[in-house]
């Protein structure tokens, strides 16, 4: 009988039925990833684009079309669960419903196993038959799991935009209701949640900051709602100078509040405040955490550059930090640059520059956004332009510092360059993208036009930083092959070793006896020669689990156990 059990299970895996639900949630279909792994995950599913003689670099991260329309999409924003780990959603501007002439309408995606798949893409329905058009999504998420897009709703003019928000009670499957939180005339919303686990006495409370187009004109404003999103407080200015737009906003770990905008003409000068308590009041000036020459972004109609901000809650030795990111044109061109405060937003330290292509070369690096994990590191995604002919034709970027910012590594995201083309302004590329940072996960999520034409899609990867992969040699095997892991049985740590033949994308895969996914141990393209891989089994219980490696045609599963 257990023998029939076992045979039974690898069959499953082998076809992968495997069940992606989580908490009873209902299994959605998910997309497929972008790229065909079997021809080193460089044959694009859909139609090709030209770019000339562009040189096709390595990239380590399979990208995934998670919007998945045959219409524009931009502006995207993702989340992971403030419950489950391994929950994330995504949401973006999307015009699926008109383009000629634009319909706005928002656009989300959910994936239960950390952006390996998502499902297949929705709208958030019409819940204000006055303002039945919607734009500028942005997600957050709190600590039991609900989801929240606060989007710019507005009415079949295009016009009169109010603060609508999206509440989702089942993981980012369904947003049936929406709640009214501000006035007519607002623009470029953002939302956070407290989800500190210090002494904050403002848990769960969410937050708004934006730009305000009516009175008084052009400054930042801001609201909160202490009761899940129903109900919000009047607003309140933030700034104390107009013409100023594109806020951001952190909390700190005993419930502060920090908020990040854009002022000033031939220099932008990146402002700051801060509230100590809840939201209630701001300080009565502002600081400036940052300051440099205007850049000029051809991808960006607007011309306007948001600043980012992310703070470290972790309690360790850099809590209470706080990051904030821009870009400016001090060196001639547009470069990602990176001030922190150690004092609570009292002082910002000397800029450092994030991308490292060379200085004053020319390129394009813009469109940043930061996040901060558990443990103080830090992940900030950006546009850049440094491999490609043109600052029109961009590709994603990665920077990540473990060292509370003083130094990056910087990777690239993009496995294809894409043109930034627009069918009209009211369509256009966008003008920003986003990043979350969960553990050892880091998901971000752009906009690209790889598809061809005018289609913006909405890209992400998966990029997990928890398994140390050792080349132990590059000499080329004479077959493909998936060891033992040993020691085995095991507690809590053992080493995995596997073969390729090929430079192909390599998937490693733990599942447990039901075929539910684990961990995963690879998920990237390797070069041909023999690998050795880490798991860490302290996190699940003792048992039979399977692994499976697949390898281009190939594809081999072993059975390990772990004894507690």
């Amino acid at each position: 009988m257990k023998k029939i059990i076992i045979v039974t299970i690898l069959m499953l895996i082998s076809s992968y039925q495997i069940s992606l639900s989580q908490d009873k949630q209902q299994t959605p279909r998910f997309s497929k990833p972008l790229y065909d792994k079997s021809e080193n995950n460089r044959v694009p599913i859909g139609p090709p684009i030209s770019l000339g003689d562009y040189p096709f670099l390595p990239y380590p991260y399979a990208n995934y079309d998670i919007s998945n329309d045959s219409t524009p999409q931009n502006e995207p924003s993702l989340k992971f669960s403030g419950k489950y780990p391994n929950i994330v959603v995504g949401a973006w501007r999307d015009f699926r419903t008109g383009v000629t002439p634009a319909i706005r309408r928002v656009g989300y995606s959910y994936s239960t196993n950390a952006g390996t798949s998502w499902s297949v893409s929705a709208l958030t329905p019409i819940t204000d038959a006055t303002h039945p058009r919607t734009s500028d999504a942005v997600v957050c998420s709190d600590s039991a799991g609900n989801f929240y897009i606060a989007t710019i709703s507005i009415d079949i003019n295009n016009a009169n935009g109010i603060l609508l928000i999206y509440k989702s009670t089942d993981g980012g499957v369904t947003f049936p209701v929406s709640y009214n939180a501000g006035s007519p005339n607002e623009d470029k919303e953002w939302i956070a949640c407290d989800l500190t686990h210090g002494s904050s006495p403002y848990k769960n409370n969410l937050y708004i900051s934006w730009t305000s187009f009516s009175t008084p004109y052009d400054y930042i404003e801001f609201t909160k709602s202490t009761n899940g999103g129903v109900n919000w407080s009047n607003r309140i200015s933030v700034s104390h100078e107009s013409g100023v737009q594109g806020s951001d906003l952190a909390i700190g770990p005993n419930g502060e509040i920090y908020v990040v905008w854009v002022g000033g003409f031939t220099d932008d000068i990146i402002y700051f405040n801060k509230s100590i308590d809840g939201g209630t009041t701001f300080m009565a000036t502002d600081g400036i955490a940052g300051e440099g020459a205007s850049p000029s972004i051809p991808i960006s109609t607007s011309g306007v550059t948001f600043p980012s901000i992310a703070t470290d809650v972790t309690g360790g030795p850099r809590n209470g930090y706080i990051y904030v990111t821009w870009c400016d044109a001090r060196n001639g061109d547009p470069d990602i640059f990176l001030s922190r405060s150690t004092d609570a937003g009292a002082t910002f330290s000397t800029a450092v520059r994030v991308n490292n292509d060379a200085v004053s070369n020319g390129k394009l690096q813009c469109w940043h956004w930061i996040a901060v994990n558990e443990v103080g590191n830090i992940a900030i995604l950006y546009y850049d332009s440094r491999n490609t002919a043109s600052n029109t034709i961009i590709e994603a970027w990665l920077a990540r510092s473990t060292d509370g910012g003083q130094t990056f590594v910087n990777e690239r995201l993009s496995s294809v360059p894409s043109p930034t083309n627009q069918p009209n302004s009211d369509v256009r590329f966008g003008d920003y993208i986003n990043v979350d940072y969960r553990g050892t996960r880091i998901a971000p999520i752009w906009t690209d036009e790889r598809a061809g034409g005018y289609n913006t899609e909405t890209y992400s990867a998966v990029i997990d930083l928890a398994t140390e992969i050792n080349q132990i040699s590059g000499n080329i095997p004479i077959k493909f092959e998936l060891s033992q892991n040993y020691p085995n049985p095991f507690n809590p740590v053992t080493q995995i070793k596997y073969q390729i033949t090929n430079n192909s994308f390599v998937n490693l895969i733990v599942y447990d006896i039901l075929g539910k996914e684990v961990a995963t141990l690879v998920n990237k393209n390797q070069t041909a020669g023999t690998y050795e891989v880490k798991f860490d089994a302290s996190k699940v219980s003792s048992g039979v689990y399977f692994y499976k490696l697949i390898s281009g045609s190939f594809s081999d599963i072993k059975k390990m156990t772990v004894v507690k």
